[in-house]
């Protein structure tokens, strides 16, 4: 089946000017004056001290209350648990570390969007990757006592970001922890500091489970995990009965190409209702891509963006 890429290209272009028109009215921070943004929020949402974490760790733990409203996470939890019920995706086999997949559910309900609109782990992308950063993927995942096996120790930006790597992420995630994490549980492993190595994790350390210096993120249900894409880290088997779940949120530069197609399932309805931060992590205040009718000639640059100047925080 052929993909109709003038109907794609008009669906973006709309996209596109929405996107333009909330941005100039709710205009995004570039350069200088996004730098002292991001301090000012991180001032105003007491959260200076989990970007000391980022910057010396390469990762932070935001607990229940700081990440979100104390009632969101139950709600994020129930929702995907219904979808991974229904759907039942096609699980890995037995022992894998992986667990089931359930891709792409940004568009699937408005309490997902919450979950990626809320403002702490937000801020704390901003401090990473400035106002501009997109959102690469957003999916669920479920484990159960069957994920014996774990997780290989990797970095999110590798295969994504030529080595060697600049030492301003290029790439982050943020994980909504939606059941106890323990090491038995399945929980998330971590060499901290090794995203100031800027480089890909060495063969040997690959599977370092029991290295000395690896570090097992325990949290409680409800908080948020954020880390730098060239942090090293994985995770644990799951050994545990029950089910861990979690909503997973990578993010990427403006300049990188996302994993999933957002714009393709974005809606006019879903910029409307929310701020010009959303349009951003969609993807939509660039020119590209397009298909065989070439660049939409109708797109107005927005203005804030003329004379914005690439820094960390663009």
């Amino acid at each position: 089946m052929l993909i109709d890429h003038r109907e794609l290209s008009r669906h973006l272009a709309e996209l596109r000017q929405v996107a333009a028109e909330r941005v100039e009215q709710d205009r995004l921070p570039t350069g200088l004056e996004a730098g002292f943004r991001v301090r000012e929020e991180l001032s105003r949402l007491g959260l200076e001290s989990y970007a000391v974490d980022l910057e010396t760790d390469g990762y932070t733990v935001l607990p229940p209350g700081v990440a979100g409203t104390v009632d969101l996470w139950p709600r994020l939890r129930d929702l995907i648990l219904a979808i991974d019920e229904e759907e039942q995706p096609d699980a890995p086999e037995p022992g894998h570390s992986r667990g089931r997949n359930l891709w792409h559910l940004l568009p699937r309900d408005q309490l997902f969007e919450q979950a990626l609109m809320a403002p702490a782990p937000l801020a704390l992308v901003a401090y990473l990757m400035g106002y501009r950063a997109k959102l690469s993927q957003f999916r669920g995942i479920v484990k159960e006592d069957t994920s014996v096996l774990p997780m290989e120790i990797h970095a999110d930006q590798s295969r994504k970001v030529p080595a060697p790597w600049p030492s301003d992420a290029q790439y982050c995630t943020v994980t909504w922890v939606l059941s106890e994490y323990t090491r038995e549980n399945g929980a998330v492993c971590v060499f901290p500091g090794t995203h100031k190595l800027c480089t890909d994790v060495p063969h040997e350390f690959e599977m370092a489970h029991d290295h000395p210096d690896l570090r097992v993120i325990e949290a409680e249900a409800g908080s948020v995990i954020i880390w730098h894409g060239g942090l090293w880290h994985g995770a644990m088997p799951r050994t545990a009965p029950g089910k861990r779940v979690t909503l997973v949120m990578p993010m990427i530069r403006y300049h990188l190409l996302p994993q999933e197609v957002f714009f393709a399932s974005t809606t006019r309805e879903m910029l409307e209702r929310n701020s010009s931060r959303f349009a951003a992590l969609m993807g939509l205040l660039g020119a590209w891509p397009w298909g065989a009718d070439g660049p939409d000639t109708a797109y107005k640059r927005p203005s804030w963006l003329s004379t914005a100047r690439e820094n960390r925080f663009a």
